[in-house]
């Protein structure tokens, strides 16, 4: 059974955060949805997206998400960084 009003998310892991910074297609410092999209790291942003905690990140960014998972955060402050959790789309 689907909801009709199920919020699609699309998902992103720290790591490609990381990998698309060291490429250049993203400035570490302030990060949402737009942002990614633009980067080329996630193709549509439907509703929002999540952080996911899988790989590594070092840069010190501050990321707006529609939700992140608790690895992730940790990840992200360690780094030196901040994740900011918004309702609806970024």
């Amino acid at each position: 059974f689907k909801s009709i009003n199920r919020k699609r998310y699309a998902s992103v892991n720290i790591g490609r955060v990381q990998t698309a910074i060291d490429a250049g297609k993203l400035k570490a410092g302030v990060i949402d949805g737009a942002a990614l999209v633009a980067a080329g790291v996630i193709t549509h942003l439907r509703d929002g997206f999540r952080l996911l905690g899988k790989g590594e990140i070092s840069a010190a960014v501050e990321i707006t998400a529609n939700g992140a998972s608790k690895s992730a955060v940790e990840a992200v402050e360690k780094a030196g960084g901040k994740v900011h959790i918004v309702a609806g789309a970024t």
